[in-house]
């Protein structure tokens, strides 16, 4: 697992007292890059599917519906399950490397071009990855890697470089659930928040006619 760093957490759950090993991505795992060679009379027909730029950017797990169709391409490296995908490019520096795990089973799913993949070598808990690579302390070191002026770039070599945390097994589906769970409670809130507004407003419109 190449240099290897061990530190404690501050905090963490209960039962848990091994130290986190810390070691570089490209160290446990290896890239691919997204569709090459295309034109736009490739895109928006065919049996393949590609994973969009948007959806890699605000998901930490792929929207496996948020997909757009492709001519299938053997040439091209497809996406599979556990892979992350990671945003190249973006107008500013703070939005550059984001990441998304991808759990989906299908055949034919290929990754946009403004993206790379990540294929890991090591066996994680990849809801526990998902969530760990997008921390604060994870993207300022992708933050500190964009390069560019009006539009902001990221070398995945450089990008593999970047030494992340790693407990063990267990612990990392502890921490996957915890945040998992989070996330789910927000969704829900958040749709009982645009419940409320709707309510609001449409009595807004009828009392005040």
């Amino acid at each position: 697992m190449g240099d290897l760093n061990k530190n404690v957490p501050r905090l963490r759950f209960p039962g848990y007292t091994d130290a986190w090993v810390k070691c570089k991505l490209g160290d446990v795992g290896k890239t691919f890059t997204g569709l090459s060679g295309k034109t736009k009379e490739d895109f928006g027909h065919g049996e393949g599917k590609f994973v969009t730029y948007i959806n890699v950017f605000k998901n930490p797990i792929s929207d496996l519906n948020e997909l757009e169709n492709v001519e299938i391409d053997d040439n091209q490296a497809q996406v599979n399950y556990g892979d992350v995908l990671f945003t190249t490019s973006s107008e500013t520096p703070d939005e550059v490397g984001m990441s998304s795990v991808w759990l989906g089973k299908q055949d034919n799913i290929y990754l946009n071009s403004f993206c790379f993949g990540y294929r890991p070598q090591l066996v994680f808990d990849y809801i526990y990855l998902a969530f760990m690579l997008r921390s604060p302390s994870i993207r300022n070191h992708f933050m500190l890697l964009a390069q560019g002026i009006s539009r902001y770039n990221i070398s995945k070599n450089k990008a593999m470089e970047i030494s992340v945390p790693i407990p063990e097994l267990n612990e990392q589906t502890k921490i996957g659930e915890f945040f998992k769970h989070l996330d789910d409670l927000i969704t829900v809130n958040e749709r009982e928040l645009n419940k409320l507004k709707e309510l609001k407003k449409s009595y807004l419109k009828d009392m005040f006619v």
